[in-house]
């Protein structure tokens, strides 16, 4: 068998030496993705070695000395209570993923959230994100693990613990407490402390003494959430639950306005959502011409809800949640306004249970509009009709469930 010549040993070496250093420079082991935390200028944490994720894994193995960087993180923080720390997790589009976070990535950034959580940072001064990537843009050691797979910043935080009212140097009103709603809840969870229900009433009581200054209520939800109220999204709903507040405490409802909005990632303590709205000034207007225009909309036909038999369970769709928002409006602005709420059943079954139940559908939807909605019962008088006003033939399964509903008009 013939030698290899000496010169193809060398150059044999040579490629795989050249592999092996490619392998070492594109795809990288720590040295080349050192941890680094920076705000603007100031550095924060940083360290030689990084985390690391298993290949489609999000669970991160935290080196020792990158835990201690971390703990710095903490300390910058408790030091810069207006800040807080975006993270967003790497992934590519070739890994696989089945978890209940929107991708992978994301799932990375929640679980190294959890991590840091763990080592007593705090859930709410943290951020999260899924950024995608290519392969070529991550970093890799000898056994395939993503290696750092994290990027890092710092902004303002969005809800802090204190709220804030501020209608310049006639009214500077913080406290440092906030309302608390539970992740999909519009309704603002208890205790309310007392300091916090003294900072409203102040509010509320400078806007009772101020007919031409009005609040603009601004409630806030993430995309994660499921809305649960009977508005458009969870952060009117959240903005109508606070402007009940301020009614409660005697402030007309025309010197309160409301507006819902989507936000990335809200401030979180555990599980709840802290704050969840923010609150602005601004002169009352002198006409209200948005109260014509929802009379108008509403008396141009009621709403029917409709049941399944021997149910009494709402899901409402967009065009009912307008309607719902308009209705609200409108009992909570009209001097003297009120609504009716009439049951209506199919022609099974017996003419006096009938009647017993369409009562009942529409008491239920009374209630249903004082809980979710804020709106007192003494504004929506009840009926049930029974099987006596069919809008359709009873005599197919089709026309039967057009019966069973309830309808909403105003007076």
């Amino acid at each position: 068998m013939r030698s290899i010549p000496l010169w193809g040993t060398l150059l044999a070496l040579w490629f795989i030496g050249g592999l092996f250093f490619a392998r070492a420079t594109c795809c990288l082991t720590g040295v080349s993705n050192p941890l680094s935390i920076t705000d603007g200028a100031t550095g924060v944490a940083g360290s030689a070695s990084n985390l690391m994720f298993g290949l489609s894994g999000f669970a991160p193995l935290i080196p020792g000395a990158v835990k201690t960087e971390f703990s710095k993180v903490q300390g910058y923080l408790a030091e810069n209570p207006d800040r807080k720390l975006n993270i967003g997790g790497h992934y590519m589009a070739s890994e696989s993923y089945t978890g209940s976070f929107a991708n992978l990535g994301l799932a990375r950034a929640a679980a190294l959230k959890d991590s840091l959580v763990g080592m007593g940072i705090d859930g709410s001064r943290i951020a999260t994100a899924g950024i995608l990537k290519e392969e070529k843009e991550l970093y890799f050691d000898e056994e395939k693990n993503v290696y750092g797979a994290m990027d890092y910043s710092f902004g303002d935080m969005f809800v802090s613990r204190s709220i804030h009212f501020n209608d310049g140097s006639a009214h500077d009103n913080k406290f440092a407490d906030n309302l608390r709603f539970a992740n999909s809840g519009f309704k603002v969870l208890d205790p309310v402390s007392a300091g916090l229900t003294g900072a409203f009433k102040t509010t509320a009581a400078y806007l009772v003494a101020n007919p031409t200054r009005s609040i603009d209520i601004t409630g806030y939800y993430m995309e994660s959430e499921k809305n649960t109220s009977l508005l458009q999204n969870l952060g009117l709903g959240r903005a109508n639950t606070i402007k009940s507040m301020f009614m409660e405490m005697g402030v007309p409802a025309k010197q309160i306005a409301t507006n819902g909005e989507m936000y990335a990632d809200l401030a979180i303590d555990k599980t709840n959502i802290i704050g969840g709205a923010t609150y602005k000034f601004f002169d009352t207007p002198s006409s209200n011409n948005k109260l014509a225009e929802v009379e108008a909309r509403l008396r141009k036909a009621p709403l029917t809800l409709y049941f399944e038999t021997n149910s009494d369970k709402i899901n409402l769709n967009s065009t009912q949640r307008a309607y719902m928002a308009d209705l609200i409006y409108y009992l909570d602005n009209k001097e003297g306004g009120a609504a009716n709420s009439v049951g209506h059943t199919d022609n099974k079954g017996s003419e006096s249970i009938n009647r017993r139940l369409s009562r009942k559908r529409a008491e239920f939807v009374r209630a249903y509009l004082a809980r979710e909605g804020g709106i007192k019962t003494t504004k929506i008088a009840t009926q049930g009709q029974g099987p006596a006003v069919p809008v359709a033939d009873n005599a197919t399964p089709e026309g039967r469930a057009k019966n069973r509903r309830v309808e909403i008009s105003i007076k």
